[in-house]
């Protein structure tokens, strides 16, 4: 049994956890057990994956901030060795094989693992850290990486040192349940009168967390956009609303309502745990439309797929390789809300035409994001991993001529 330690930086459940989540019961039959490292702070995350059968491990574990705050940032470095230090020790108590990052910019666990000679595999998400940062990790991923997974190719691009290696590079589409995420007329029905929802009505909507990085003021405008020319029309955003984000949630229902949108009747805002499967039945068209440099692939988007809505979508990290433009959805390539609601209103008013393309986005997903293709994807990093072990992916990079002139 291969025991891998997977270590997320954040409290509060995400993708990252979500996906941990999913694949321990697959990765289990496969061979390998999963004991997920997370900072011990206030947060939802750690219970929700131990309710969900995951080993969980909490530890004090800072993670750099978008802050310009010089003392925060001290902070973090003069915890940094301690930190390490107990990672370390806690990769020899519990017999660690392989250790997993999610997300880029956090080293402790790499730095910890290569101090014990076990191998690292790097999981980078998405583009949110600045280019800066990213040039800035660069040579810590080269250094300390045995493997680095991706979700997307246009993600590994947009990171320094991630394309460095090919042969050490594993892309990934974030795992669905689907069984879990499987079409059902009586379930949106059912989700259609809990939101109090006509059947007719033409339902738009978005899954996220409330926070600026998803872009939900985009949705808003986007809303109102599509509103004024379908006055049926109603929105949901499905998302948990942290505390930490109290003002930018307050400013998206000011928005709504300067905008002529009335929360409660045209714009519905839920926390969808544990329901995302049932409560995204209840719409006809998926939207996101998030920040640049704030997405890779996004679980939310595969899952609607999965439930045959067809997506709008800004193009934002990986996300063109997952939507096939004009076939599964469209995407919007210059971070424009009005031309989400146009896409919408010119083209997927037809019930016919949103049931087509939504069967298409449904077979891509079976096809590339099915918990057994996840699985299989980080099987591959795994093994990779533990036959090239520690010095021999720490070896120079000698570039083929091919390689050299393909970054060119």
């Amino acid at each position: 049994m291969i025991h891998v330690l997977s270590i997320v930086h954040y409290p509060v459940f995400g993708g990252p956890h979500n996906r941990n989540m999913r694949l321990a019961p697959v990765l289990v039959e496969k061979g390998v057990r999963t004991t997920v490292l997370l900072p011990d702070e206030p947060g939802n995350a750690a219970e929700r994956l131990r309710n969900g059968g995951v080993e969980v491990v909490q530890l004090p574990l800072q993670r750099i901030r978008a802050t310009s705050n010089l003392g925060t940032h001290l902070q973090f470095f003069i915890n940094l060795p301690a930190q390490v230090r107990a990672i370390r020790e806690l990769i020899k108590r519990l017999q660690i094989d392989v250790v997993q990052l999610n997300g880029l910019v956090n080293p402790h666990g790499a730095i910890a693992a290569r101090g014990v000679g076990i191998p690292v595999v790097w999981q980078i998400l998405d583009t949110y850290p600045p280019m800066l940062l990213r040039r800035l990790m660069g040579p810590l991923l080269q250094r300390y990486a045995d493997v680095v997974m991706c979700t997307g190719k246009r993600v590994a691009a947009e990171h320094p040192g991630a394309t460095k290696r090919p042969n050490q590079l594993v892309h990934f589409f974030p795992p669905v349940d689907l069984n879990c995420f499987t079409p059902n007329p009586a379930v949106r029905k059912q989700a259609r009168m809990n939101l109090g929802i006509a059947d007719t009505s033409l339902v738009i909507g978005t899954v996220g967390n409330i926070n600026l990085q998803k872009g939900h003021d985009n949705f808003i405008r986007a809303a109102a956009h599509l509103k004024a020319k379908v006055p049926d029309a109603r929105f949901a955003i499905l998302g948990a609303m942290n505390e930490n984000h109290r003002s930018y949630t307050e400013g998206l229902w000011a928005l709504a309502d300067q905008l002529g949108l009335q929360v409660g009747r045209d714009l519905f805002a839920f926390d969808p745990t544990g329901r995302v499967h049932e409560l995204v039945q209840a719409m006809d068209v998926f939207w996101m439309t998030p920040r640049p440099r704030s997405e890779g692939i996004p679980t939310a988007m595969e899952e609607a797929m999965a439930l045959a809505l067809p997506v709008v979508s800004f193009d934002v990290g990986s996300i063109g390789e997952l939507i096939e433009h004009g076939r599964t959805g469209y995407l919007v390539h210059d971070q424009d809300p009005k031309a989400v609601a146009e896409y919408t209103f010119d083209r997927l008013l037809e019930r016919q035409v949103r049931t087509v393309m939504g069967n298409r986005g449904r077979q891509f997903v079976e096809e590339h994001a099915s918990l057994e293709a996840c699985a299989n994807r980080h099987m591959k990093a795994y093994s990779l991993a533990l036959r090239l072990g520690p010095d021999e992916a720490a070896a120079p990079i000698v570039k083929s001529p091919e390689e050299s002139s393909s970054e060119t």
